[in-house]
């Protein structure tokens, strides 16, 4: 496991405890051999749930290519039934790596979360919300042509 940056402390693992059947086996909806659906236990929104690997991988760039696929599967079978069960007006996915962007178990977990109109999160995940109500900036604004844009699109590109 490579540590790119830095990562929220917890010993034990807390979806660890869960894939090795240490605790809060209430949470879990759906598993298998590479990945376990989970009950957020946050519900800021209802049914806002997680898919985890089993295996310990702190964040997205950790993970290996079969459990990426697997991941992706099992979130779209939950966003599938959480259509199903809820009909919410919309499904985020949101998926957060290291402590700088919110962070706070060190095992990769994806978001699905069925949002609602009457969600008290705004568009988006709560941070959005914020920038929402205070406006966005120029470098915020879809429709803005920056050199500043420009200059990410050509940095990552020769990265990749």
């Amino acid at each position: 496991m490579n540590m790119h940056f830095p990562m929220p402390e917890a010993d034990p693992c807390f979806f660890c405890e869960i894939a090795n059947g240490n605790s809060h086996q209430w949470q879990i909806i759906k598993e298998d051999d590479l990945t376990m659906t989970l009950l957020n236990g946050r519900q800021f929104e209802i049914g806002q749930c997680v898919v985890i690997p089993r295996r310990h991988a702190p964040t997205l760039l950790d993970l290996n290519e079969v459990e990426e696929s697997a991941v992706m599967a099992a979130a779209k079978r939950l966003a599938r039934a959480l259509v199903d069960t809820y009909s919410p007006d919309g499904v985020l996915l949101y998926q957060n790596n290291g402590v700088g962007s919110g962070q706070e178990v060190p095992h990769f977990h994806l978001h699905i979360v069925p949002r609602q109109a009457e969600g008290d999160w705004g568009f988006g995940p709560p941070h959005l919300e914020r920038l929402e109500k205070e406006g966005r900036l120029r470098h915020q604004d879809h429709l803005l042509v920056t050199d500043e844009k420009k200059q990410a699109v050509a940095d990552i590109r020769s990265h990749l």
